[in-house]
C-alpha cells in the first residue's frame, strides 16, 4: 500500500503543471529590492574584475557613442545588465513547447524565446540573443544559452564578449512583501574573454500595467543622426586598417 502512495506520488509530480508566470515585469529597484539578495548590483565592475588583458583594452577603446549599437536603435543583445525599470521591461507568454518574452524596448528584434522541447542545434548560427533551451526543476526555469555573436557587450560599460559565451539562469517566482517577483540567478562563462565565470542575480517585479508599444526612436532625424555618427566612426576604421 506505502509503494502505492508513493508510486501515485512520484506521478503527480512528474506531471504537475509548471508555474504559470504570464503577465508584465519590470527591474525591481530601490526600496522593492529591500531584503532581497542582490549580487553584484554594480555589473559593470563584476564583469571588468573577469575581463582577461586584451578585452579590458578593447572595452578601453571603444566609443560608447558610436560603437553602442542598442544607442543607435539596433539590437543590444540580452547580455548586458538592465540599467532602467522600463528599457529591461517584459512580458512573459508561456506556452507547452516554450517561453515568449518580448522586451518593452523594442530595439532591433529584443524578442527572446526559451525553447522547452528541444535540446541546442547541432549547427548554431551566431545570434544577437543565442539560442535558449530551459527546463524545469520544481518551481524553477533553467535556461541554458549559447550560439552568441560577438558583436554586443557583457554591460554598459562595453566589456565586449566572445562566441564562446555561454548564459546559465535559473529562474524562479517568488512572493515578497505582498508583489510577485521572477528572481534571475545568472552565471556567464566565456574562456576567451573572462579569467572566470561571475554571477549576478536581478529581480523582476509584476505590474499591473500592461506592455504598451514603444518604438526605439519616433523622431527618424534623430536616429539616422545616431546611425550616421555610428557609421562615421565604423568607416574611419576602416579606413586606417586598409
Amino acid at each position: 500500500m506505502k509503494a502505492c502512495l508513493l508510486l501515485a506520488a512520484i506521478v503527480n509530480i512528474a506531471v504537475a503543471a509548471p508555474p504559470d508566470w504570464t503577465g508584465f515585469y519590470m527591474l525591481a529597484t530601490g526600496h522593492d529590492l529591500d531584503g532581497l539578495n542582490v549580487v553584484s548590483p554594480n555589473l559593470g565592475k563584476t564583469v571588468v574584475d573577469h575581463l582577461q588583458p586584451w578585452a579590458k583594452l578593447k572595452m578601453e577603446s571603444s566609443d560608447g557613442d558610436a560603437d553602442d549599437t542598442g544607442a543607435v536603435c539596433m539590437q543590444p543583445g540580452i547580455l548586458r545588465a538592465p540599467a532602467a525599470p522600463f528599457s529591461s521591461a517584459f512580458s512573459v507568454f508561456p506556452s507547452p513547447d516554450k517561453i515568449v518574452l518580448p522586451y518593452w524596448e523594442l530595439s532591433g528584434s529584443r524578442v527572446r524565446r526559451i525553447y522547452l522541447n528541444r535540446p541546442h542545434p547541432k549547427d548554431l548560427l551566431p545570434t544577437w540573443n543565442g539560442d535558449s533551451i530551459g527546463h524545469w526543476e520544481g518551481d524553477t526555469l533553467v535556461v541554458d544559452t549559447i550560439g552568441f555573436n560577438d558583436k554586443s557587450w557583457l554591460s554598459g560599460n562595453m566589456a565586449p564578449h566572445t562566441e564562446e559565451t555561454r548564459l546559465i539562469e535559473r529562474m524562479r517566482q517568488i512572493q515578497h512583501n505582498g508583489n510577485t517577483y521572477i528572481e534571475v540567478a545568472a552565471v556567464v562563462e566565456d574562456r576567451k574573454a573572462l579569467t572566470s565565470a561571475y554571477t549576478y542575480t536581478r529581480y523582476y517585479k509584476k505590474s499591473d500595467i500592461e506592455m504598451d508599444i514603444h518604438v526605439c526612436a519616433e523622431d527618424l532625424t534623430l536616429w539616422k543622426h545616431w546611425r550616421n555618427e555610428a557609421l562615421k566612426k565604423a568607416n574611419a576604421r576602416a579606413a586606417e586598417v586598409k
